[in-house]
């Protein structure tokens, strides 16, 4: 090869290692939003088949819930829900997010054999409450 032809090469040589290497180090951006497990518009479906009767008790004037018991039927052969274990319930206010009061306790067996959990000393309007949340063992109950 003359050098003539060389010195033209070598511009050309060198403007396609720089293409290559420019390529190689394009790194496409990728976006990643966590989410915590069951806080989107939709939960998580329960893997129990188990469900939950709330009753209310409100003040005299009936405009403020004081107290929850939600009695917990166990319609699942897999899962054996007991005497002491323990159970969340949430209070969701009318927008449906905001949770208005949030407590748990542990489950006690009435006479009859039923499983319930209690829970007074709650001061919630009437007119604020939408619904109630209840959790056994990391999975949203259906009440």
């Amino acid at each position: 090869m003359r050098r003539n032809a060389r010195k033209r090469l070598l511009p050309l040589v060198f403007a396609l290692v720089l293409t290559v290497v420019g390529a190689a180090l394009a790194v496409p951006q990728i976006s990643v939003k966590l989410q915590p497990l069951g806080q989107g518009q939709e939960s998580y479906p329960s893997q129990y088949d188990i469900t939950a009767a709330v009753n209310f008790y409100l003040s005299n004037d009936g405009s403020t819930v004081t107290g929850v018991k939600v009695y917990i039927v166990d319609n699942d052969p897999n899962v054996n829900v007991q005497v002491g274990d323990t159970v969340y319930v949430q209070l969701i206010g009318s927008d449906g997010t905001t949770v208005l009061w949030s407590g748990n306790d542990q489950i006690q067996q009435d006479t009859s054999g039923n499983l319930y959990v209690e829970i007074t000393g709650i001061s919630v309007s009437v007119e604020e409450l939408s619904s109630v949340k209840v959790t056994y063992q990391g999975q949203e109950i259906t009440s």
